[in-house]
């Protein structure tokens, strides 16, 4: 009876740090995705832009290494990604915590004199992983920028 508990513990222990570890934002954003949109969002008023990237597909390493190719350009760097938990005191002294991840990619290509250096504030999976949305916030704006995963 206690070789079953035992090896049904062991069980479980193993299902939940493999299923738990594939959840992390870091192992989720490994791959290749293309980004589908951009969008410049203001109170009453969004856009969508074109950044010159749309065509390519960035891919994304779990050691931290990403790369960017269209065909005619190849342009390599690093990512990184980390959880914030930035919050503010709104008008009656109560503290409003504002926690999230955020991204950091810097590719370039000094061949060709281009560069690529994001910083999303927040970035969201959704549609379990296949989807990355990353935010840009400025002053009185936001970009928003969608990628797909391949």
């Amino acid at each position: 009876m206690q070789i079953k508990f035992y090896s049904f513990l062991l069980l479980l222990f193993a299902f939940t740090t493999t299923s738990c570890k594939k959840w992390l934002p870091e192992n989720r954003i490994a791959g290749s995705w293309k980004l589908v949109d951009a969008e410049k969002r203001r109170l009453f008023s969004n856009y969508s832009f074109t950044t010159g990237y749309e065509a390519g597909n960035f891919s994304f390493y779990e050691n931290g290494t990403a790369t960017y190719s269209d065909g005619s350009i190849r342009m390599s760097g690093r990512w990184d990604m980390r959880n914030t938990n930035n919050g503010y005191y709104d008008q009656d002294g109560n503290w409003n915590s504002n926690s999230g991840t955020d991204l950091l990619l810097k590719l370039y290509d000094f061949r060709n004199n281009q560069v690529i250096e994001w910083y999303f504030d927040y970035i969201d999976f959704r549609n379990s992983g296949k989807r990355l949305i990353g935010f840009m916030q400025g002053a009185n704006y936001n970009y928003r920028y969608h990628f797909q995963k391949q």
